[in-house]
């Protein structure tokens, strides 16, 4: 717990990892990317980052709004967060490729649009999700923009993991990926139930 909240700032960093860092994205990036050249690749990396890095700000903000004007209570967010980090964990255990990643992969087309790379391949519900719950349980501005620093961060290095992802992808490269999944994998295995652990003692004590 980090000043009263229970993710800190490398807590943070691993949840949006997962959520949206390349361990997700690389093999659908190279279905995707299989008929455009390296300089293809790296430009549509880039827009998509600057398509994304906005789209997801905006919509982190608006759902906060949204949530802030609900009135939805501050454990509620964070025992929702809990299972939303679960659910992603196990989903990166398993290793379940999104439907619309599949289905962008299986396009021929030499020239992928960004934002459609962007939208369907890179920002998920998930993601946005943990965002929205995150900055709607944020009690101050350095938090809320701690917050954001390590979603941008994550989307950074996914803009470079995917600037190099024909590197990346080698047989070593897929293989050091999985095991580095399986790990962050548990390990939000166990920062989810941590969450909802902490959260419902906070709840029942409160009662």
């Amino acid at each position: 717990m980090h000043q009263g909240y229970i993710l800190g700032a490398s807590e943070l960093f691993t949840v949006f990892f997962v959520m949206v860092g390349p361990l997700e994205h690389l093999m659908p990036f190279v279905r995707t990317t299989k008929n455009m050249t390296v300089d293809q690749i790296q430009k549509l990396s880039v827009s998509s980052f600057l398509i994304v890095v906005p789209v997801m700000t905006v919509m982190g903000l608006f759902g906060r709004q949204l949530l802030h004007e609900w009135k939805i209570p501050i454990p509620v967010l964070q025992l929702t967060a809990g299972i939303v980090f679960f659910i992603m964990a196990l989903k990166l255990l398993i290793g379940k490729p999104e439907v619309a990643a599949v289905e962008v992969a299986k396009s021929d087309d030499p020239q992928i649009d960004p934002l459609t790379m962007a939208l369907r391949v890179i920002i998920n519900p998930y993601a946005c999700g943990t965002l929205i719950v995150l900055l709607a349980s944020s009690h101050e501005f350095e938090r809320t923009l701690l917050i954001l620093t390590m979603l941008i961060a994550n989307l950074f290095l996914d803009c470079l993991a995917l600037r190099y992802v024909r590197i990346l992808m080698g047989k070593a490269g897929q293989i050091v990926m999985r095991i580095l999944g399986a790990v962050l994998g548990i390990m939000q295995a166990a920062l989810a139930v941590t969450i909802i652990y902490l959260t419902l003692k906070m709840m029942t004590s409160a009662v």
